[in-house]
């Protein structure tokens, strides 16, 4: 386990506690060259240990002042993108012994770093605060991972750290997929051995990491007097958000904080110290060594767990709706035959086209299980409508984008199971206290409209949400198979998605959700774009190989803002570059987006 010292500057006290408590304390050495020194003499003084450092800013920190602390820094963190920069060359140089590890945001910077014989790799995600790129943590770590013999130097694999969206869950999930540890920055800001000023801790203990942005690849948060002194940060050129990031006050810098900022409030609360809060991840990441962790693991992918009883299928995995795409009978059909349950996208269909869609459907898959997926937001003549054939034709599950708990308790009334859309922790909250019980939590790297939180920080807060919820009406849980029947678990059903594809995802979900399924709650997977690139998707017409040609060739994907808070994610296409130029005509400088 690593600990950075966060929001970019040096908390020598916190990396000492840090190395007390039994983890790596990594001293941000920031951006004034004078601070950091000042901040390593101190940091050797109190840590009883060797400390690693991070050189963020290499223009920032003085060569000679490193070495006089050479015999104390054991460990150099330091952006992938700069390591063949003279600079950064003449520090590393001034620390020969200590191991070095690159912060790396895609498969091609960590190409370079193992090229030039760094010691590890740090898959820094794009829900992280500071320096980002493309890719999310989870999706970033597999790809790491996936490409483990490019990334291998004489036959031994170069070891990858997890940074972005890290809890208590998602830490087990990042070291069950093959990550050798993980990183913990923003998390540990309002513990108490931090020294993060009143205004930045005020700030930290008040949002939740939905109002970041990315301005010139870095993750920041900008508050509402910072933009309006001076304009949105993601017009800012990259040399300006550089100068304007900072720790002291929130009203005049921006925080290098990420969509894990609101763990920085959940670790005060839950933990308080630094020990306490190492020791609580220590302890999940040891519980795969119990084999009742363990077979909850792997019951919860099973044939007899708890969602493929409820669904009468052999596999927990649903086929995400996605429209023009899965409203095709004979797709529907290939993805029951292998056990999953297939959904068919209503989307804006009218009454006679969902009518001929969900009939034919049903007269090809028989008594097999399908769902369809409606849209809560769309006009309600039409929605009106779709509800009207649904409930005449019964599907045996929908699943509801932008839905209501009201929508679904008229579902659930005749006897269809009905899931939503639940895309932030205080969304979960209120669904849970308005009597609905099965929920999707769709991570932004899915496809089609998307989420504003990243799959690790998102499950992380909704896995909270759910245990806390369990703990409080239903004190120690029911074992499965003590359970009445229908109400195992209370009758929780969560469906993870976004990233999930392959068999490293899917158990990275499982042992992350292993407290929820040895709960009683029924878990699985929701995965869409990994069907887009099944033979029977062309087959059936559901998909068209120049698509898959598209996606293969072109960047991996473009997140427009299409409207006030919603994101599409999509192939990155020359539709998309005309739709952001007409976009970025119509934007009035100044005034937020409309």
């Amino acid at each position: 386990m690593i600990g950075v010292s966060p929001l970019g500057g040096p908390d020598p006290q916190l990396v000492a506690a840090l190395g007390e408590a039994g983890a790596l304390g990594v001293l941000d050495l920031g951006v004034d060259p004078v601070v950091a020194a000042r901040a390593l003499r101190l940091a050797q003084r109190l840590a009883g240990s060797p400390f690693g450092v991070r050189i963020s800013s290499p223009d920032a920190v003085d060569p000679d002042e490193l070495s006089r602390h050479r015999a104390h820094i054991d460990t150099v963190l330091i952006p992938g993108g700069v390591l063949g920069d003279p600079t950064a060359c003449r520090l590393l140089d001034a620390v020969p012994d200590a191991l070095v590890l690159a912060e790396v945001t895609s498969v091609r910077e960590a190409r370079v770093a193992v090229a030039v014989g760094v010691d590890g790799l740090l898959a820094r995600g794009c829900e992280a605060g500071g320096r980002v790129g493309e890719f999310s943590s989870f999706v970033l770590l597999q790809q790491l991972l996936d490409a483990r013999e490019a990334l291998s130097v004489g036959g031994a694999v170069v070891p990858v750290w997890c940074w972005g969206g890290i809890g208590v869950h998602t830490a087990v999930a990042a070291v069950t997929g093959g990550a050798v540890g993980v990183v913990l920055d923003t998390q540990l800001g309002l513990l108490n051995e931090a020294t993060t000023t009143e205004a930045t801790g005020a700030t930290l203990r008040r949002i939740d990491g939905s109002e970041t942005v990315v301005a010139a690849g870095y993750r920041v948060y900008q508050a509402p007097a910072a933009r309006r002194a001076r304009g949105d940060v993601e017009a800012w050129s990259a040399q300006a958000v550089i100068a304007g990031l900072g720790a002291e006050d929130p009203q005049r810098q921006l925080l290098a904080v990420g969509q894990d900022a609101f763990l920085a409030a959940e670790f005060a609360a839950r933990f308080k110290t630094t020990g306490r809060a190492v020791q609580a991840i220590r302890v999940a990441l040891d519980a795969p060594a119990d084999p009742t962790a363990v077979a909850a693991a792997h019951a919860l992918l099973a044939e007899g767990s708890a969602l493929c009883a409820s669904w009468a299928t052999t596999r927990p995995v649903a086929q995400r709706p996605m429209t023009r795409v899965s409203d095709q009978a004979g797709f529907a059909r290939s993805v029951a035959d292998d056990g999953a349950l297939p959904f068919l996208a209503l989307a804006l269909a009218d009454e006679g086209h969902s009518r001929q869609l969900l009939t034919e459907t049903r007269d090809l898959l028989g008594a097999r299980p399908w769902g369809v997926g409606l849209v809560g937001l769309a006009p309600e003549d039409l929605r009106t409508a779709q509800l009207a054939v649904v409930r005449e034709i019964r599907p045996s599950c929908v699943i509801i984008a932008g839905g209501r708990p009201s929508q679904a308790a008229e579902l659930e009334q005749v006897g269809i199971s009905t899931f939503l859309h639940a895309p932030s922790p205080t969304l979960l909250r209120q669904f849970l206290d308005a009597g609905a019980r099965r929920f999707v939590f769709e991570g932004s790297e899915g496809g089609s409209h998307v989420g504003p939180r990243a799959s690790f920080p998102l499950w992380q807060a909704q896995l909270d949400v759910l245990l806390d919820y369990l703990d409080k009406n239903a004190p120690g849980g029911c074992p499965p198979a003590l359970a009445v029947p229908g109400n195992a678990g209370l009758g929780l059903q969560a469906l993870f998605a976004g990233g999930v594809h392959d068999a490293r995802s899917a158990a990275m979900v499982a042992a992350m959700a292993g407290p929820l399924a040895a709960r009683g709650v029924g878990v699985g997977l929701l995965m869409g774009t990994a069907y887009l690139f099944t033979q029977e998707a062309v087959e059936y017409g559901a998909d068209q190989e120049s698509l898959r040609r598209q996606v293969l060739t072109e960047a991996p994907a473009a997140v427009p803002q299409t409207a006030p808070g919603g994101l599409t994610s999509c192939a990155a296409s020359p539709l998309v570059d005309r739709f952001q130029a007409a976009r970025d005509d119509l934007r009035v400088p100044g005034l937020p987006d409309r």
